[in-house]
């Protein structure tokens, strides 16, 4: 076969056309002169067959893409949309085909995201509360930066996870598990008041009792004292456990009595300037929850006592937007390195709060600067973690 020029331009003309249509597997003919014309042709063909194999990957790719479960969206660096997976068009019930659209702006701080990227060399991963077009996740939220082969800057991968239910899941672990202990505390010290103290209490009286009914030897009564003395120290060490497993005072009085309790007893350590302020006087919490609260201002006055120099102290509780219960809590002291929560080994009493707070849902804000005090934020919803 023999084609003319003129049919060679056809020719090339067909198969440019057909290429641009996607059917790259068409291949034109070739004439025996191997003329310039020719050589055209044949390398068209040549690269119809890089097309054909390009796509198969292309499609193979987007297969993979589109089956993923995490929504996936490659962004621009004007943080709009160039291509997304369908669990992304889904989730936000965005119109399929459209490019460059801009991300939800009700779902996403992109100048957020970008920023912690740069500030975290290319990549950042975090946990968000997502909002879609008909609900609220909370997603582990991933994005890096993207380069071509010649290392130039494309954009930017954004992945999210959802990970709702397997945060309720762990909260639903871990409250169990305060659960438990709070339950076993105040187990142990029904024991300890009801065996162990009137164990104590009942030697205590048999002692004085023997010490009016003998003939008063100075050396029987001087042991009799000490033994009277090391009884009183033994019930009230016992009392102060007991208190310390399971607070009466929240029993009897609530979560404001005490609070007031713990603040009397600071006072007699030392005299802070106290304020406490209580608004949830109409609010009804959870006797765990309010077991959970009490031991968080407990532990953020211990730490206060132990390591701050602060004279002053403030607690307030009260109803943050009526969803939710906000326990603020502030005082004077000397302050810490913040970067020392991340140490292994200096961290466990923020990592008990840190469990004590996720058990109910709550969430938690940490401040302290060296030199000018310590904060502490929590809010737990009204609605019970189920």
């Amino acid at each position: 076969m023999n084609p003319k020029k003129d049919d060679k331009v056809r020719i090339i003309s067909e198969q440019l056309l057909k290429y641009s249509a996607g059917n790259y597997d068409y291949e034109a003919p070739i004439g025996d002169e191997l003329d310039e014309y020719d050589m055209i042709i044949s390398g068209i063909n040549m690269l119809g067959e890089e097309l054909s194999a390009t796509n198969v990957s292309k499609e193979y790719f987007s297969s993979i893409f589109n089956s993923v479960a995490d929504m996936i969206a490659v962004i621009d660096n004007s943080g709009r949309m160039q291509d997304v997976n369908k669990a992304f068009i889904e989730f936000f019930q965005l119109e399929e085909g459209l490019i460059s659209q801009a991300l939800p702006k009700n779902a996403f701080d992109f100048n957020q995201y970008v920023a912690a990227v740069k500030k975290n060399e290319g990549q950042f991963v975090q946990e968000f509360e997502i909002q879609g077009a008909s609900k609220l996740i909370l997603a582990e939220v991933s994005m890096v930066e993207i380069y071509d082969r010649f290392e130039e800057f494309k954009g930017y991968l954004l992945k999210l996870r959802d990970i709702t239910a397997e945060r309720k899941s762990e909260e639903a672990v871990l409250k169990a598990i305060i659960t438990t202990q709070q339950e076993e505390h105040k187990r142990v010290a029904d024991d300890l008041h009801d065996s162990l103290g009137q164990e104590l209490s009942m030697t205590k009286l048999m002692l004085s009792h023997l010490r009016r009914n003998m003939n008063n030897p100075d050396q029987i009564k001087e042991l009799l004292d000490t033994c009277d003395e090391i009884i009183q120290q033994s019930i009230q060490q016992v009392r102060e456990i007991c208190f310390d497993l399971m607070p009466g005072v929240l029993t009897r009085g609530g979560l404001k009595m005490g609070i007031n309790d713990l603040i009397k007893r600071l006072n007699k350590t030392k005299n802070y300037q106290t304020t406490f302020d209580f608004n949830l006087d109409d609010v009804e919490i959870g006797s765990e929850l309010e077991i959970v609260i009490y031991r968080i201002v407990q532990e953020f006055i211990n730490n206060m006592i132990k390591h701050s120099d602060a004279n002053e102290l403030r607690i307030q509780l009260s109803l943050f937007d009526n969803e939710s219960i906000r326990l603020y809590l502030e005082e004077n002291g000397q302050g810490f390195d913040m970067s020392s929560l991340s140490k292994i080994g200096e961290n466990r009493g923020y990592q008990n709060l840190l469990t004590k707070t996720k058990a109910f849902g709550g969430k938690l804000s940490y401040d302290s600067k060296v030199g000018e005090g310590t904060s502490l934020e929590i809010k737990f919803p009204l609605t019970p973690i189920k």
